[in-house]
């Protein structure tokens, strides 16, 4: 289980951090943008995670098995992520928790054919690799995000 104290420990930890960023290198069918990220935790055949970024509270919370992928992701204004699945690139089938830690104005998400506001702080989960979605950053400044996977199964407390 991820619990809401849980979320509220990464939310404080993340928004008063530096991470260091690098773009990815994203297909032009996907963005319009490089999308900025630092891996924090990644699971594969083994478990990775960069303790050396974190406190003692959030490296606990890190070390739960049910956390799959964890990363700080920068998309920079005027970006959009065009409509598309997320990838099952895991050892389980995943859903995200988006834990945003700046949301200026002008931002925004499309799921299942809705449009979704985000609020610093407020985590929403979401299944974003059996549902199609986008997203759009239409202001000059970041969009900032930590974005933890865990297993499809995980009950999260929100």
């Amino acid at each position: 289980m991820i619990t809401k104290k849980n979320l509220n420990e990464l939310y404080k930890w993340a928004s008063n951090r530096q991470f260091p960023m690098k773009g990815d290198l994203t297909s032009p069918d996907y963005t319009n943008k490089t999308i900025y990220s630092c891996q924090l935790k990644f699971v594969r055949k083994n478990v990775h995670i960069r303790k050396k970024l974190m406190n003692d509270k959030v490296y606990e919370i890190y070390k739960n098995d049910e956390i799959l992928n964890s990363m700080y992701s920068i998309s920079l204004g005027g970006t959009i992520l065009r409509p598309h699945k997320d990838p099952d690139i895991y050892t389980h089938r995943y859903k995200r928790i988006q834990i945003p830690t700046k949301v200026p104005d002008g931002c925004y998400f499309i799921w299942d054919g809705n449009k979704v506001t985000w609020e610093q702080g407020v985590p929403q989960c979401y299944h974003v690799m059996d549902f199609v979605h986008e997203a759009h950053v239409l202001c000059d400044e970041t969009l900032e995000f930590l974005f933890v996977d865990v297993k499809i199964e995980t009950e999260v407390e929100l």
